[in-house]
């Protein structure tokens, strides 16, 4: 598998991209209806994993957006003062076709989308990224440093924030490729 990441194209056709099951019934709708209009419309921006090994086929992907988030929301993070309204970035959705699971490539996602939100920020201003975890994801934006603005509202999502200033990394601009051996 030789995995790339880059910009989503309205304009092509993904390998794959109406067949893909990330076993979220949402999420993999989303990516067969709504994720092309979405993109033309400026609503959000996509970036997507394709498999170069499988004719480019479509792996995964994440759509970030601006965004303003009440700073009632965030009281429970004791952030300081902030603005009424606080920009941030917005993690829409993330998804990994279930043939792709468990290569860390949602994690190499999110690393990304960590590296766009602080070169927004850098540009245009975003104090975080907020974003509506699925109860089977809560972990896995915990680990990463995400914390839950109310309660878990499981079986709904549940509203997360990652300030800015807590990332302790640097994450890499250079993700681009990514091989990746799996036994067949």
């Amino acid at each position: 598998m030789n995995v790339e990441l880059s910009l989503y194209n309205p304009a092509l056709i993904y390998t794959g991209q109406k067949q893909f099951d990330c076993e979220h019934t949402v999420i993999s709708s989303f990516v067969h209806n709504s994720l092309k209009p979405q993109v033309k419309k400026s609503l959000s921006v996509a970036y997507v994993l394709t498999d170069a090994d499988e004719m480019n086929r479509f792996v995964g992907f994440y759509t970030i957006a601006q965004h303003m988030i009440d700073v009632a929301l965030l009281s429970s993070l004791e952030l300081g003062s902030l603005p009424r309204k606080t920009p941030c970035s917005r993690l829409v959705m993330l998804g990994i076709d279930k043939r792709y699971k468990g290569q860390n490539l949602a994690s190499m996602l999110m690393k990304h989308a960590l590296t766009v939100m602080r070169s927004i920020a850098k540009q245009m201003g975003s104090f975080g990224m907020y974003l509506d975890a699925d109860p089977l994801a809560l972990g896995f934006y915990q680990k990463l440093g995400f914390a839950l603005l109310d309660e878990n509202k499981a079986p709904e999502p549940s509203s997360m924030f990652l300030p800015l200033s807590s990332i302790g990394y640097e994450p890499s601009t250079e993700i681009v490729h990514k091989k990746i051996h799996r036994s067949s």
